[in-house]
């Protein structure tokens, strides 16, 4: 499956995924997230911004991946955390933006 990503300076990449996989997997083997947890939902260095239809099809976040964007500051309405995000069909052709470093 294909996902677009545009990466923090807004040159767009399309990488492949594979249902099942999370989201976080392709953008680390691009280099465009760091994942520094390696997906334990507790470092945020994968934060992305969804595009909105996708947003929208996304089970709802989890307490932990919700305590995780709540204490970061640059939070968009739909901002989630790439190793949150389990690679479904319904995905393809998805459209992500790599937020910018939190600086922690």
């Amino acid at each position: 499956m294909k996902i677009h990503v545009y990466d923090r300076d807004g040159e767009k990449h399309t990488v492949e995924g594979a249902v099942g996989d999370l989201l976080m997997t392709p953008l680390r083997a691009a280099d465009l997230v760091d994942g520094t947890c390696g997906g334990s939902c507790s470092c945020a260095t994968c934060h992305v911004y969804m595009d909105e239809k996708t947003f929208a099809q996304l089970p709802e976040q989890n307490e932990e991946e919700s305590e995780v964007i709540e204490f970061m500051e640059k939070v968009e309405a739909t901002s989630r955390l790439a190793c949150q995000v389990k690679l479904t069909e319904a995905l393809d052709g998805m459209t992500v933006t790599v937020a910018q470093e939190e600086g922690f």
